[in-house]
């Protein structure tokens, strides 16, 4: 129970009077301790105006970010900004480019092109040079409502499904025209419990639910597919495409129950998966 905020004790012994519509965050029946007033004590930084000062500093706030990222190393396992930038793009209608192999069978579903020559599939080998195939490709395009975005995936949701395509397939992505509809709340609108969790219980909270983990230091694919188990799902690779029902996710693989034989797909070999029949 949440002791008296004045003395300390529950149940109260200095008769506090409970307010009706206590100000916080955290679920205390009681108003929180009156802060002890202190003097500040500003002075300006700068001899600009403040407006002047706040162009001044974004101007160099974003010639410092492009000296950094010119003079950084590309990291393909770094993926944290490009996973806040699709979050903050959560809600909005998007169309994706997908890279995938020639399959013999075309599927009907599929919007697509070919393209030929050198194709960058795995950005770096094991011995850190680039890997480059010079192989026919096949360029899927997928319509839908961007849903979500971890650290080595983007999920769209199409009308009554979700794909889920890998970073390392995804060519580029491209807000639809027609695309009217706002974002979706952010995670600053959290009820009152969820924020009491996180201030109080943040490592058991966090770890035992995907989606705020994702928030915080993005999940892997086989996690998010987690809540999918039992599901239809369609799994696209470079060299089939097959139909089944999710039975188990891993690290780097998965396993599908097709036609009474289960199936082990590498994640890695993925080009995208679709979970189907979601109301």
């Amino acid at each position: 129970m949440i002791p008296c905020s004045s003395c300390n004790q529950h149940p109260c012994i200095c008769h506090q009077t409970v307010p009706i519509h206590p100000v916080n965050l955290f679920g205390s029946p009681f108003d929180c301790r009156r802060q002890i007033r202190t003097k500040h004590y500003a002075s300006p930084n700068s001899s600009f105006p403040q407006n002047e000062l706040d162009d001044l500093q974004a101007c160099i706030d974003g010639v410092n970010h492009l000296l950094r990222s010119l003079g950084t190393q590309s990291n393909p396992i770094n993926t944290r900004q490009l996973q806040l930038h699709f979050l903050d793009l959560k809600g909005a209608v998007v169309r994706a480019k997908i890279l995938c192999g020639i399959e013999l069978a075309n599927d009907e579903d599929e919007e697509y092109i070919v393209i030929d020559g050198i194709t960058e599939l795995d950005t770096l080998t094991e011995d850190g040079e680039q890997n480059l195939t010079n192989q026919r490709m096949k360029l899927v395009c997928k319509k839908g409502k961007l849903a979500n975005a971890g650290r080595d995936f983007i999920q769209i949701n199409p009308i009554g499904s979700s794909l889920f395509i890998l970073y390392r397939n995804l060519l580029s992505i491209e807000r639809d025209e027609c695309d009217d509809e706002g974002s979706e709340p952010k995670f600053i609108d959290a009820d009152q419990e969820t924020r009491r969790e996180l201030a109080f219980n943040f490592g058991v909270f966090v770890s035992n639910n995907a989606d705020i983990e994702n928030l915080f230091f993005g999940i892997p694919l086989y996690k998010a597919l987690i809540k999918y188990v039992g599901k239809e799902v369609k799994v696209r690779t470079n060299e089939e495409c097959l139909n089944g029902v999710l039975v188990q996710t891993g690290e780097g693989r998965i396993q599908i129950l097709n036609k009474e034989t289960k199936r082990d797909i590498k994640i890695n070999s993925i080009c995208y998966l679709q979970v189907l029949n979601l109301k």
